[in-house]
């Protein structure tokens, strides 16, 4: 008997690709038109760009970077390195995009409408490896909206600080405001103007957290929201915490629970770093039961990949509001070590893509 059947997220995750290896040691046969990346002040700033160059097959009409205003001189001390790097498999290096400003999405808009103009797909690559989390999901977005097809890169750290032993030695200095750790203070709190979300009908606000190694972040962002959520939490805080692929980073978990005081009756989950597809999951399981309910805010201070997903999540649902943390100050001298893997997602057209994510939802007649 025939029956009407709504497609579910979870039905379309098999269709988007999956993360591999990127073999940096093989020739890469691509022509992009456009090759994006951040300056940082990380080691791993420079490891695809520098495998890139000396690459046989691999060019790019035109690379441009990103630049922070946060921790300019640590991350100028990579720029001439980057710069060259870039200009080996380049025609031209572009100025950098400040991508602080706020007419920075206007300005990437009109970068990627110009490109292509002989008729054929333009190409995109984004080496995500040291890019913020506001910076990657503005970027993203606006990526999504345009017709590329769109690879993506990423580098991963050989060493992420804090160590095991540097964290069970002097735990204070990670976990304490008082402390650097990995960074300082909060200097703004942004809700994103690329995702704004749709506050019908007033309904109660419920947080979804990515938490990081910084306590402070996390509450600045939940009262920036609704300072209730504070003091009277009840289930309205849902906590996803960062679950790191290899065995050796698990103490990483607990470390997060006890850093950011997550007591055991709130709501709170273990979502791979590594695996974007588990974001996507999870987050629509967790939207499924607070939708109608509450206006649902996510927080994302996760990492790269967990951010590919929660972008992917709202090309579906936006009415999700997306908020943004910035420190005063990055700890360029104890954030992350070298790189051990480079890693890439190909997703191909992102018509396909948007085609992909825009049928959840869809009615269609089965037998």
């Amino acid at each position: 008997m025939a029956h009407v059947h709504e497609t579910e997220f979870l039905e379309i995750l098999p269709m988007l690709p999956d993360i591999e290896p990127f073999e940096t040691h093989k020739p890469l046969e691509r022509k992009d038109d456009l090759f994006f990346c951040a300056l940082g002040f990380e080691d791993r700033c420079l490891s695809i760009p520098e495998h890139l160059a000396i690459q046989k097959g691999y060019h790019s009409k035109k690379s441009i970077y990103f630049q922070y205003s946060t921790n300019e001189p640590d991350n100028a001390k990579n720029e001439s390195k980057l710069k060259s790097a870039l200009s080996v498999f380049s025609d031209s290096v572009e100025q950098p995009l400040k991508c602080d400003e706020e007419d920075f999405p206007v300005k990437l808009r009109n970068i990627l409408k110009g490109l292509g103009g002989n008729g054929s797909l333009p190409s995109v690559s984004f080496d995500i490896t040291v890019c913020s989390s506001k910076l990657l999901l503005t970027a993203l977005k606006i990526i999504l909206e345009s017709d590329v097809s769109l690879r993506i890169l990423y580098s991963e750290a050989a060493v992420y600080h804090p160590t095991r032993s540097e964290y069970e030695q002097d735990y204070n200095k990670w976990a304490q405001e008082d402390g650097l750790g990995l960074a300082k203070g909060v200097q703004k709190i942004i809700p994103s103007p690329e995702h704004p979300g749709n506050r019908r009908d007033k309904l109660p606000e419920a947080v979804i957290v990515f938490p990081t190694f910084r306590r402070e972040r996390a509450v600045a962002a939940i009262a920036d929201i609704d300072q209730s959520l504070i003091t009277r939490p009840k289930d309205r805080i849902i906590w996803l915490i960062g679950k790191p692929h290899l065995p050796q980073d698990q103490w990483r978990t607990d470390a997060l629970r006890k850093i950011n005081e997550i007591p055991d009756t709130a709501p709170s989950y273990e979502v791979s770093t590594f695996d974007y597809k588990a974001t996507i999951e999870k987050l629509e399981s967790i939207y499924g039961v607070k939708d109608c309910e509450y206006h649902v805010n996510i927080i994302p201070l996760g990492s790269k990949l967990q951010s590919l997903g929660i972008q992917l999540f709202w090309q579906v649902r936006q009415d999700v509001s997306l908020t943004f943390v910035i420190p005063k100050k990055y700890n360029a001298h104890e954030y992350t070590e070298g790189c051990k893997a480079a890693w890439l997602i190909d997703f191909g057209t992102t018509k396909q893509l948007r085609d992909v994510l825009n049928s959840v939802g869809q009615l269609s007649v089965r037998e």
